[in-house]
């Protein structure tokens, strides 16, 4: 069995796990994607890898899915303080070192000093994109392929009216999710490495 790592790896592996294909396919995965949402949370943030962002004359266009930051960092001068758009604004007026301090999320850009032109490095918390043919993968198949495996096989159990195993299986995406939330955590706080425990399929 191929690894998973995208919606095409998925298929394969819930039609190899079932002996079938005469299932939906994309509605399992949209059952399944539903419940993930539900369970993380106001919009289905979660954090993800982080980005390097290209800024000119100290604006970058927020990347794709973008929620909310959770740290920006310079490569030389370290982490960014969040501030509002007043603060940055002001700090613009008199600071033309070019050397980022602080930054504000405003509109679908994020602002620092005027003249910093650069990268940085973004974390941020992002909503969960759906699977398909045309989404070939996104931050949680990525980061958990297992979540999403345990919780479509959880839907196609119920398919088959086999409710016990899919009670079962829900549990155990839902338990993986809850690790990855705390090593998410953990690797933000400590610049480490996410790490999800169990074996990956």
């Amino acid at each position: 069995m191929a690894q998973i790592t995208t919606y095409a790896t998925l298929v394969s592996a819930m039609q190899d796990w079932s002996e079938r294909s005469d299932f939906d396919e994309d509605q399992i995965i949209g059952l399944a994607e539903a419940d993930f949402r539900l369970y993380l949370g106001p919009h289905y943030a979660r954090e993800t890898a982080a980005t390097s962002l290209a800024f000119t004359s100290g604006s970058a266009a927020q990347p794709s899915g973008f929620i909310r930051p959770t740290g920006l960092v310079h490569a030389t001068y370290g982490a960014l303080d969040e501030a509002s758009m007043a603060a940055v604004r002001a700090k613009r007026v008199w600071d033309t070192s070019g050397i980022p301090t602080i930054f504000a999320v405003t509109g679908s850009t994020i602002q620092t000093a005027s003249t910093y032109t650069g990268n940085l490095t973004l974390d941020y918390e992002a909503n969960l994109t759906g699977l398909s043919s045309g989404n070939t993968t996104n931050w949680l198949i990525a980061n958990a392929p297992q979540a999403y495996l345990s919780m479509c096989q959880s839907y196609a159990a119920a398919w088959e009216k086999n409710f016990a195993e899919a009670s079962t299986l829900r549990g155990e995406a839902l338990r993986v999710l809850n690790d990855l939330g705390i090593q998410s955590m953990v690797a933000q706080h400590g610049r480490a490495a996410v790490q999800i425990p169990g074996v990956t399929p």
